[in-house]
């Protein structure tokens, strides 16, 4: 079946509020959110999708959705089973709600012709098709887990590629759309919180330190995004010229370097600024609690102070997987698609918002420490239940 004409599942069924990678769990999760190992592929016998033509993009989509679900002339079982998604088929809500959960990207949602994304039912393992490059393989989860993540992305890209043959280079490696993904396509990558450094004001050094040895920085959501809430996503800069083992030692141990100085710098704020500290923290719970009008931005920029007073050991009402599902949710697709009757506005989305962080933050919850997977999403199902009752309710 055809790209144009295949069946589409939409973004398929919601089982959790937030993805694995942003559980508020994993090593060193203090500091580092999530982490992200992308390999960059292309078919063989393809012009980049930058250059195909619409009919070139839906053979490829089909070939690649073929593999991935284990039909037509592609019988090899893949390392698991993918939902494909034609993105072109879909609301842009939906789009966008794929884009919040990183498992599309602004470029892919912007393009043209079929394209897509094929993700596991775990919400680890994900393949951008038609993007920049045919293929994006991606393993994403929580904390600072690089090798776990290689082996998974690894294991996939050797499925896929006795699946689909890949464009290769004897002499140049794998080869990509972009000159700097060439070779081994590797692109390895840490969402940071990084407020000790902002406030203690070394974070340019130490990010000018990282440049040097070959990491780059950018914002929450990736590329062309703003830092927000103190969240740094490094990566690394090259992809040509050492093996993946040396691309992920080298770029991990600059990683390794700046989760050291934040560390260092927190407990400085904590010896020389706890007064201070603890003011932001109950600064931005006033705000949480009260607001009327709340930005996304807003939202970050605030939960960032509750979660260094977490990890400083200053504040401990509730625990960062708690601050995790109320920032997600604040997310403006996934408001949209959790709370019905939202329009879209800004400002209708700045007014839902800030109704869920009060409902969220108005009553002490217990410690992080005593509570159990299932009590820790009870307060966030309430309160989204009651934004929708209050929004539902008719007018007096």
């Amino acid at each position: 079946m055809s790209g144009a004409g295949a069946e589409e599942k939409g973004t398929g069924k919601r089982k959790r509020f937030i993805p694995p990678w942003f559980d508020g769990g994993g090593p060193d999760g203090d500091v580092v959110i999530s982490t992200r190992i992308r390999l960059a592929r292309n078919l063989s016998g393809y012009r980049f999708p930058s250059y195909a033509s619409i009919a070139e993009k839906e053979e490829i989509f089909d070939k690649a959705a073929a593999s991935f679900r284990g039909s037509g002339t592609s019988r090899r079982k893949l390392v698991c089973e993918f939902e494909v998604i034609n993105v072109g088929r879909i609301g842009k809500l939906e789009q966008h709600f794929l884009v919040e959960e990183r498992v599309a990207s602004i470029s892919l949602i912007k393009g043209e012709g079929s394209r897509g994304v094929a993700r596991d039912s775990e919400g680890k393992l994900s393949v951008m098709i038609n993007e920049e490059d045919h293929l994006r393989i991606q393993g994403m989860d929580s904390g600072f887990r690089p090798q776990e993540l290689w082996d998974m992305a690894s294991k996939a890209d050797d499925s896929i590629g006795k699946a689909l043959k890949y464009a290769y280079s004897p002499r140049l490696g794998f080869l990509t759309a972009c000159p700097t993904n060439s070779g081994t396509g590797l692109r390895v990558s840490c969402l940071a919180h990084l407020p000790g450094l902002v406030l203690t004001k070394t974070v340019d050094q130490v990010l000018q330190g990282a440049s040097q040895m070959g990491v780059s920085t950018r914002g929450f959501l990736g590329e062309h995004s703003d830092i927000l809430g103190n969240i740094f996503q490094l990566s690394n800069r090259a992809a040509m010229g050492l093996s993946e083992a040396e691309f992920i030692d080298s770029t991990c141990g600059t990683i390794r370097e700046i989760i050291n100085h934040e560390r260092a710098a927190r407990e400085r704020l904590v010896k020389e600024a706890k007064l201070e500290i603890g003011d932001k923290i109950s600064r931005a719970l006033g705000i949480l609690r009260n607001a009327q009008l709340l930005g996304f931005a807003e939202l970050l920029n605030l939960t960032s102070a509750l979660r260094l007073g977490i990890s400083c050991g200053l504040y401990d009402g509730y625990g960062a997987d708690d601050l995790n599902k109320i920032v997600m949710l604040g997310m403006p697709a996934h408001l949209q698609i959790y709370i019905s009757g939202l329009d879209g506005a800004p400002s209708d989305l700045d007014i839902v918002r800030a109704d869920l962080a009060r409902s969220f933050f108005e009553e002490k919850r217990e410690k992080a420490s005593a509570r159990s997977e299932k009590s820790a999403e009870k307060p966030v199902k309430k309160a989204v239940k009651k934004v929708r009752k209050k929004k539902t309710a008719p007018e007096a």
